[in-house]
């Protein structure tokens, strides 16, 4: 299932629990290009940016994933996230 931007998240999300980073980017990006309205995607390429220092693009995913689903059960992560960066 190469294709699936589902598997991409899950081994992205692998990438990103063991420090491997870039390598969760480059597969978020495309999970994110197939699906740009997937909430969980852009959270987990929000974090994956803020691990690297970059927070423009890690602020762009968080709220970008707050748009798309206000009320998700991750909501109050994202925002935790969001105020992170701002104080940082």
């Amino acid at each position: 299932m190469p294709e699936s931007p589902n598997t991409a998240d899950t081994l992205a999300w692998a990438y990103y629990q063991n420090g491997i980073y870039n390598s969760a980017i480059d597969l978020l990006q495309e999970a994110v290009k197939k699906v740009p309205q997937n909430a969980t995607y852009r959270y987990h390429l929000g974090l994956a940016y803020q691990r690297i220092s970059k927070v423009s693009l890690a602020r762009q995913n968080f709220q970008q994933a707050l748009l798309i689903d206000p009320r998700s059960k991750r909501a109050d992560e994202i925002r935790h996230a969001l105020a992170d960066l701002t104080s940082n």
